[in-house]
């Protein structure tokens, strides 16, 4: 056991204990929180005794870092770390917790406050009922005789299969919270009235994400106030429910009853008010989230498939709860990855650009020992590249879609590598927009990074890059990434260097048969004819560096790498 669970008073429930506390539970389990979860040892009980799925239905709170990686490991949806701070609990039909026991009595009032409609369990240090000295456990004491009850367990952190023992004596407390038709609405309505939330508008910006602080505040605002009336109006659906069956019967519904064939709407029926706003709240959220993450200014930057590999993200994001702590988490997540997010995009267009054309590629012997790997190190033309688009037919006034993606990414790649957010003046898309018809005739055209020309009925369009710099920054940072080039420039021979800038030079002496090329660029590399095609293009290779008088050797400082990584290349380390 880590010295920070104890810290935090981490006492893993006992199985017995457990199972003792989920018998509490009278009704049946639409959504359940538990804002002390440990490592899921009440979770798993429950799982067992319960037809729930922890998917969907059982949401966690933990503040240590150990067990929520524990959690997350066990498939268990972690949705915060401050309970404390936590406002979220409208959405739970249940609430079960073992909370740390010199704070069990906050952390029981606080999920009673949370609690819209439900029942509540938790176990507790039996002292805080038994000699009630503060206000808070007086209060506690007191909405137990008007809502629920308690038990006295002893010895139950001894038994042979508790993880951390303790001689405590708990209070297994139950609580029952109902709505009050009567008096819920007044005073619901009296506090609204009395809290005057005011729109900020300062517009200060955290770091360099460029969404303003006044717009996340504003944002948490209109949350806030969507969920209260989102509450009030599942409240007024159900007391309306109610008192609609007080009144009897529709003709319908006798007429059903008599069995004549009569659909009966719904709307009519007595609704479950906790599915209903969990439903609604599990919406609201997903909406709050959706428009941080279009306000974030950085990720208009980013490439198409890096912003789907982000919004691939978003189903595990949208269930977070939406509190003024996890948005900041969030964006400094963001912050924190703004590297390698940019490093995964460089490499994304350098893909995007070798893939479609082996014209594009310019081979060198690599870091990497292993020559299926070493063949396979190259970088993009400096001079020119090639793509490919959708032939076009008949007179257009711009690129398709799908098009316009592509250049557009290589834009803000591009401007990235140019310490840029996008380019200066406009780019490849705009220059399509603004020039088509002269495009199509043929003409040579500049824009920002590249001059283009266009070849609409061959399909493809040819990047003449202006600024090499920019081509070889692209070629290292890829290489780097993937390891075909070392961090380190004194780790390897001169000849390494000169082979990899005299690429181009190399693969006009190769004169390399184009199949070869297209097999290499094949994904399944453990198909022979990419092994045979491999070592075509390694044999010529070290043919042309013989020929120009580059001293290489093929073996390159594999001492230099870790026993993993070797493992990783396959290196046979004897």
């Amino acid at each position: 056991m880590q010295e920070q669970n104890f810290d935090n008073q981490f006492y893993p429930t006992p199985p017995n204990l457990a199972i003792k506390a989920i018998s509490k539970f009278k009704n049946r389990i639409t959504r359940l929180l538990e804002p002390s979860a440990g490592r899921g040892d009440m979770i798993e009980q429950l799982i067992k005794q319960h037809e729930v799925s922890h998917s969907g239905s059982i949401d966690c709170i933990e503040i240590d870092a150990t067990n929520v990686a524990a959690l997350r490991s066990k498939k268990y949806q972690v949705i915060g770390h401050d309970f404390m701070s936590y406002q979220g609990g409208a959405i739970y039909s249940h609430i079960l917790m073992n909370p740390p026991f010199n704070v069990g009595v906050d952390h029981v009032l606080q999920a009673w406050k949370v609690l819209f409609h439900g029942e509540l369990v938790a176990i507790i240090n039996a002292e805080n009922i038994k000699n009630p000295r503060t206000k808070k456990q007086a209060f506690l004491v007191d909405l137990i005789a008007q809502h629920g009850s308690f038990e006295y367990l002893q010895d139950e952190f001894t038994t042979p299969e508790t993880q951390r023992k303790t001689k405590v004596e708990v209070a297994l407390v139950y609580l029952k919270k109902e709505k009050d038709f009567k008096t819920r609405f007044i005073n619901d309505l009296k506090k609204e009235e009395g809290v005057e939330e005011k729109l900020d508008t300062t517009g200060s910006t955290p770091k360099d994400l460029i969404i303003p602080e006044s717009s996340l505040k504003n944002l948490m605002i209109t949350f806030n106030c969507a969920v209260d009336a989102m509450k009030k109006e599942g409240v007024a659906r159900e007391k309306s429910a109610f008192y609609k069956q007080g009144l009897g019967k529709t003709m319908a519904e006798i007429h059903k009853e008599r069995g004549y064939e009569v659909e009966i709407s719904n709307e009519d029926c007595f609704q479950n008010i906790s599915a209903w706003v969990n439903k609604n709240y599990s919406e609201l959220k997903e909406r709050a989230w959706s428009s941080v993450m279009n306000s974030v200014e950085a990720l208009k930057c980013l490439s198409s498939e890096a912003q789907r590999r982000l919004e691939s993200e978003f189903e595990n994001i949208r269930k977070l709860e939406f509190t003024m702590q996890n948005i900041y988490g969030f964006l400094d997540g963001l912050y924190s990855q703004r590297n390698e997010i940019q490093a995964d995009m460089i490499c994304d267009v350098f893909d995007l650009i070798s893939k479609y054309h082996p014209g594009n590629r310019a081979y060198y012997q690599g870091w990497k020992s292993n020559t299926r790997h070493r063949i396979n190190a190259f970088r993009i033309m400096m001079t020119r590249f090639i793509l490919p688009c959708r032939n076009e037919f008949y007179c257009s006034t711009s690129l398709w879609y799908e098009d316009k993606q592509t250049v557009c990414d290589i834009d803000k790649v591009f401007a990235l590598l140019d310490g840029k957010q996008h380019p200066d003046t406009f780019g490849v898309a705009d220059l399509f927009d603004r020039s088509y018809k002269e495009l199509c005739g043929g003409e040579r055209l500049s824009c920002d990074y590249f001059e283009i020309r266009y070849f609409p009925k061959r399909g493809s369009i040819h990047f003449f890059p202006k600024n090499k710099e920019l081509v070889d920054r692209l070629n290292r940072i890829v290489g780097q990434k993937r390891k075909w080039l070392p961090h380190d420039e004194s780790q390897v021979e001169p000849g390494f260097w000169e082979q990899f800038k005299k690429a181009e030079t190399i693969k006009r002496k190769m004169d390399i048969n184009p199949n070869d090329e297209r097999e290499i660029s094949r994904i399944d590399y453990a198909c022979g004819s990419v092994e045979r095609a491999c070592q075509k293009l390694s044999d010529r290779h070290d043919a042309v560096l013989k020929e120009l008088g580059i001293p290489f050797d093929g073996h390159l400082a594999i001492e230099n790498f870790s026993d993993d990584e070797k493992q990783l290349l396959g290196h046979d380390h004897g």
